[in-house]
């Protein structure tokens, strides 16, 4: 055993998760907690409260505490969507395009979420969250991509941290574009904001800015591998990934085999009519499985005979026995669904890496894209009988569940965590 292996018959170590506070982003993280505590350390979430949010932390199991004011969610999202900045207009940290990457857009977008993650960091939070740092001693913290203020409360006590992904790295991509950007212009270049920003953080509490405090000292990236950039500075752990959904009943049709083909469509909010794409499958012999709201546009329609309409419905049970999913390109659909071995049409979201997941799924081989402007019943229905129809979509998945299933569980990954620990 290395010199550098944790004594485990020395104390528990102590692990700080630090997840922006929304369901999926706790449920995303909650897994590398279990694991750790099943291995008989002490894990907590610390953060900041979103009230709407409560009850997705206590459904982990895991121990949880918050700082700072509550989180005003709304007024997060406005501070993203405010005239022509990352999440609309020219200048989306989503796009794909490699012609649309100009010095403009790359310049534009860095900034942008660099004021996100300092506006999501207020210094009252920060000054709460190391005072408890110091006297709780974590020996870890574990952090989700938006929540900058845990490398900054890691760094303030001494402790080695790691972040998490819970969808491709955007952050890492456009920090790759916007460091390439600053070679290519070396006689005319204007600070770094993030680092910037980071040294004065950091240096309130008597430390000095390193580059860990980008991406941490390794990545926890429990995603597929065909999802992550190259020429990023970026140390990735690769590690299974855990289907979560909310925890619910799950109902017996679920586990009963189709007669059918059966495909699972699934798109949230947003301004696609999923009434309008229903009558579009409803002459295939196959049956649907649509999750709806009643405030997603078409979901007044007349459900067609085909059609299993839920408001809600545990997708990881579901997908084993479905040929296809059409989903809106979120990271834990895309994996839920990879380790599955399920082929998949992306009419991609506009949150965060939708597109580019989905692009880098058509280069795989297992997947569809097809843009929101674009999806028409016609255009979907075309979509999901080549899923059906192609054998080499299903062959593809079935690689890609191959690899997922070869690739180390987060139990494994315990060790190097502990190793991390005592010698980062």
């Amino acid at each position: 055993m290395s010199s550098c292996a944790y004594d485990l018959g020395a104390a528990a170590m102590r692990v700080m998760l630090m997840a922006f506070p929304t369901r999926k982003r706790v449920h995303s993280m909650a897994p590398v907690g279990w694991a750790l505590a099943a291995a008989g350390h002490e894990v907590r979430f610390v953060g900041q409260r979103n009230p709407r949010a409560v009850a997705s932390f206590a459904e982990t199991g895991l121990d949880t505490m918050w700082f700072g004011e509550e989180l005003d969610i709304a007024r997060h999202r406005q501070l993203q969507v405010d005239g022509n900045t990352a999440r609309q207009g020219d200048f989306r940290l989503c796009e794909s395009r490699p012609e649309r990457y100009t010095d403009e857009y790359v310049r534009n977008v860095y900034e942008h979420w660099v004021d996100v993650f300092r506006w999501t960091t207020p210094d009252s939070l920060l000054d709460e969250l190391v005072r408890f740092a110091r006297q709780w001693q974590p020996d870890l913290v574990v952090w989700d991509p938006l929540v900058y203020a845990a490398p900054i409360v890691a760094h303030a006590v001494g402790v080695p941290h790691l972040r998490m992904m819970y969808a491709a790295d955007q952050t890492a991509r456009i920090g790759a574009q916007y460091r390439d950007l600053r070679a290519s212009r070396a006689e005319d270049t204007p600070p770094d904001p993030f680092v910037a920003w980071m040294s004065a953080a950091v240096g309130r509490f008597g430390a000095d800015y390193d580059e860990t405090l980008r991406y941490g000292v390794r990545t926890i990236d429990c995603h597929p591998s065909y999802l992550r950039y190259d020429g990023v500075d970026v140390d990735y752990l690769p590690t299974r990934f855990v289907p979560q959904d909310k925890p619910m009943a799950v109902p017996s049709w679920v586990l009963e085999r189709p007669e059918r083909p059966r495909v699972l469509l699934t798109l949230g909010g947003g301004e696609i009519s999923v009434g309008d794409l229903l009558d579009g499958l409803a002459d295939l012999d196959l049956e649907v499985i649509a999750t709806l709201t009643a405030s997603q546009p078409g979901s007044a329609h007349t459900i067609p005979d085909n059609v299993r309409a839920v408001d809600s419905v545990p997708v990881n049970e579901l997908l084993a026995s479905c040929s296809a999913i059409v989903h809106r390109g979120g990271g834990a659909t895309i994996s839920t669904a990879a380790v599955n071995g399920v082929p998949q049409l992306v009419i991609p979201g506009t949150t965060w890496s939708e597109r580019c997941s989905a692009v880098a799924q058509v280069k795989r081989g297992n997947g569809l894209l097809v843009d929101p402007e674009d999806a028409t019943p016609s255009s979907v229905r075309d979509g999901v009988c080549r899923l059906l129809e192609e054998p080499s979509f299903q062959e593809c998945a079935l690689k890609v569940r191959d690899e997922m299933l070869a690739t180390p569980t987060l139990d494994d990954l315990v060790p190097e965590l502990e190793r991390i620990a005592l010698c980062p």
